[in-house]
C-alpha cells in the first residue's frame, strides 16, 4: 500500500478539526447506524484534513480514537499499514518499515492527532492508543476525573463533561465534524457551538447514528450532499475545501 508523503498542501495551515464519531452500542442504541459507514467516513474525513496540513482532535472513544491514530501512521508514512487496520478487518498486524523511524526521539515527532480522555476511563483506555502516543503519532492529554466516578459514560458525566469543556477550550478548533455516535454526539455538538458560534460544523448522514440529526446544522450549500451521499471520500474533499475556505479568509488582512 502506498503511503502518503510528507508533501503536504497546508490549505488548513495548521488548523485543528475537531473529530465527533464512535459506532455506536446497539444495547445502548436503537436507531439506525452503519458500523462500516461509519469507519469509512471517519477515516475519509481524517485522511482529507492530514494530508491538507491539518490536525485532529478527538475525544479517545475505544472505537475511533486508534482508528484515527493508525490513519495518521498512514500519513507520516513510518509504517506500512494494510487496508484492514482502516476498519474492514480485525485480522491484521502492524509491519513496521525496515527503518529507525519507530524509535525516533520526541523532538522529531510530528503529532497531528490529539486525544483527550478522562482519568476515569485510564484503566481501560485501549493498548493501541496507548502504543501510538509511544511511537510519537499521538498526543494523549488526561482530564480530571470528578469524584470516584467509574468508567462507564452512563455513570460518568461529570467527569466527561470537564473533558470535552477542557478539550474544546485548550485545542481551538476552527470547525467540527460529527459522524455515527449517541447522545454524546449532540451533548459534543452543543457544547461546542456554544464555544465557537461563529465556526462550521458538518455532520454525516448516511452512516446513521446521532449525526444524522445534525445534518441540518451543517453549511446550507453541503447540506444536500451530506444527507444523501456516501461516497465519503468526495464528502471530506467539500468539508475541507469549505473550512480551507474559512480559514484563508480569517487569515487575511483587515481592510
Amino acid at each position: 500500500m502506498n503511503t502518503v508523503t510528507n508533501d503536504l498542501n497546508n490549505r488548513l495551515s495548521d488548523s485543528t478539526i475537531f473529530i465527533s464519531a464512535s459506532i455506536p452500542d446497539p444495547e445502548r442504541w436503537k436507531g439506525s447506524f452503519d458500523r462500516l459507514g461509519i469507519t469509512d467516513a471517519v477515516v475519509a474525513v481524517a485522511r482529507a484534513v492530514l494530508q491538507n496540513g491539518g490536525k485532529l482532535v478527538t475525544a479517545a472513544h475505544p472505537t475511533i480514537a486508534p482508528l484515527l491514530l493508525y490513519v495518521a501512521t498512514e500519513h507520516l508514512g513510518k509504517y506500512k499499514i494494510a487496508t484492514e487496520q482502516l476498519g474492514e478487518s480485525d485480522t491484521a498486524t502492524e509491519q513496521p518499515e525496515e527503518s529507525d523511524t519507530a524509535t525516533e526521539q520526541p523532538e522529531e515527532r510530528d503529532q497531528r492527532i490529539i486525544v483527550y480522555q478522562s482519568r476515569a476511563f485510564e484503566d481501560v483506555l485501549p493498548v493501541e492508543t496507548k502504543r501510538y502516543q509511544d511511537k510519537g503519532i499521538g498526543e494523549i492529554n488526561w482530564t480530571d476525573r470528578i469524584g470516584d466516578e467509574p468508567p462507564d459514560p452512563k455513570f460518568a458525566p461529570r467527569s466527561l463533561k470537564k473533558m470535552r469543556c477542557q478539550m474544546l477550550t485548550e485545542s481551538k478548533p476552527v470547525a467540527a465534524v460529527f459522524i455515527g455516535g449517541m447522545k454524546g454526539i449532540s451533548d459534543e455538538y452543543n457544547l461546542f457551538h456554544k464555544l465557537y458560534r461563529a465556526a462550521p460544523v458538518y455532520a454525516f448522514s448516511r452512516p446513521g447514528g446521532e449525526a444524522r440529526k445534525l445534518v441540518g446544522k451543517s453549511p446550507e450549500k453541503l447540506q444536500p450532499e451530506l444527507a444523501k451521499s456516501d461516497v465519503y471520500s468526495t464528502l471530506a474533499r467539500y468539508i475541507v475545501n469549505d473550512i480551507a475556505s474559512k480559514v484563508s479568509k480569517s487569515a487575511e488582512p483587515s481592510k
